[in-house]
Order: structure tokens, then C-alpha cells, then sequence
């Protein structure tokens, strides 16, 4: 369904258009700027697999025909584990601190325990100091990565509410949403977004169990979306399950 919208908005969108120039510059800036650090890859250049790059392209390709900036402000991704989401979270972190023009970016990882949101926040870290180009930019401490030029961050939080205050967030990423028991969290993050002219807010996760937590919620509103039943053009998902009844 996420293929066939996009298909379709290829034909022809009232208020957005596709900039193949801005969608292919943030998915070379993988393979030019980042490599794998763990595993049999490390070491090795970030090629995109083509999910990866699909969702990438979604992003940072669809604009708005009236402004020009970004179309897409919510993406929600479920796919199953081992699929290298955390790998390519990383990625576009590294993306929006350092590579979108943005003026004191915050980029913030997000998880019930801190714990989790480091797993996102290393990786990158370990990528910036694996690229002799972001190295020289972008520095790298326990808990936080900056680039002083630009006067951007990036940082781990947890769920605790005081960790929260004060955020004026450019991306935001939740990642395992489905094992957040409430909303307060990401409705938080969304809202220090207000000042920023094309800010993303990214939720990740496996599929859950909960029907009554905050991503079941968020999934069948995605779903709504791409079955036609809702519009909402500043909406992107992309879900891997079995389709109902398989």
C-alpha cells in the first residue's frame, strides 16, 4: 500500500512533487559518508538496502509545491527485528544533525529505558568516528554528539518527564513504540517541533502486542491512511506484517 501511494502521487499531486535531486543526495549520504561498524560489514561503505532506501527516499524526496520544504513531518516504520532499523535510524540521525542545513539541530533518541535509546545513539557515534569526513566535524562524548559550526546535538533521553523539558527538537526518533505504555512521550517531542520549518518525527518499532498503547493506535491510523480511509499528506508509514486473514 505505502508502494502504491507513492506510485500514485508520482502521477500527479495537487500540492507536492517528487525532487529525485534531494531524494538520491540523502540516500548517497550512506554510502559516501558512513560505514557499518559491527558484524561481518564493518568497516565496509552503508549501501542502503532497497527498503532502507525507500523509506529514505519518501522522506527526503516529497516536497511541497508552495514552500519547497519537506512534505513529510511523521514517518512510522514497523518491521521485524534484524532488519537493520537501528542501523539506518543511526544513519538519518546523522543526516539531520549534520547534513540539513539546519541551524542548531536537536536530534534526540527516545525509548522507555535509556538503555534502549543508546543502542540508536552508539551506533551513530561509532559511525561518526569511523567517517574521516563526519569525524572532523562532529563531536563524539558519552552522551552526546555536537557540531559546534552549526551549534547541533544530538543526545539519548528516556521516557523520565524531566529529561523532556526544554527540547526544541528537528528530529525525533521513538524507537520500540510499542513498548511505551502511554503517549505522553512522543506527544512531548512532537510538540517542541513548533519552531522548526521541516522537522521529522520518527517512531521505529517491532510489532506489539498492546492493543490499547499509544502505537497500536498510531499503527491503525497509518493503516487508515493508506487504505484511503483518512488523508494525511504530512503522514508517511511503511508497515511489514501479514496482511489480515493470510
Amino acid at each position: 500500500l505505502a508502494c502504491s501511494r507513492f506510485a500514485n502521487d508520482l502521477e500527479g499531486h495537487d500540492e507536492f512533487y517528487f525532487d529525485i535531486d534531494s531524494a538520491l543526495k540523502y540516500v548517497d549520504f550512506f554510502s559516501k559518508f558512513l560505514k557499518h561498524s559491527k558484524g561481518k560489514f564493518a568497516g565496509q561503505s552503508f549501501e542502503l538496502l532497497p527498503w532502507q532506501e525507500f523509506v529514505v527516499a519518501n522522506i527526503y524526496g516529497w516536497k511541497s509545491k508552495e514552500t519547497n520544504l519537506r512534505r513529510y513531518r511523521t514517518a512510522y516504520i514497523q518491521v521485524g527485528r534484524k532488519n537493520g532499523k537501528s542501523t539506518m535510524l543511526s544513519g538519518l540521525s546523522l543526516a539531520m544533525l549534520d547534513f540539513d542545513n539546519e541551524q542548531g539541530s536537536e536530534v534526540y533518541f527516545c525509548a522507555t529505558k535509556r538503555d534502549q535509546a543508546r543502542i540508536c545513539f552508539d551506533e551513530a557515534a561509532r559511525m561518526v568516528k569511523s567517517s574521516p569526513s563526519l569525524s572532523k566535524r562532529i563531536g563524539v562524548h558519552r552522551a552526546n554528539m555536537h557540531v559546534k559550526k552549526t551549534n547541533s546535538k544530538a543526545e539519548p533521553l528516556s521516557s523520565d518527564k524531566n529529561s523532556l523539558d526544554g527540547l526544541n527538537a528537528h528530529l525525533a526518533v521513538v524507537d520500540e513504540y510499542h513498548a511505551h505504555p502511554t503517549s505522553h512521550v512522543y506527544n512531548v517531542l512532537k510538540s517542541s517541533m513548533g519552531s522548526r520549518s521541516q522537522p521529522l518525527m520518527m517512531t521505529i518499532t517491532t510489532a506489539g502486542f498492546n492493543v490499547d498503547g499509544p502505537c497500536y493506535h498510531l499503527a491503525r491510523t497509518c493503516k487508515e491512511v493508506l487504505d484511503g480511509q483518512k488523508t494525511d499528506d504530512s503522514l508517511f508509514s511503511m508497515i511489514y506484517e501479514l496482511d489480515e486473514d493470510d
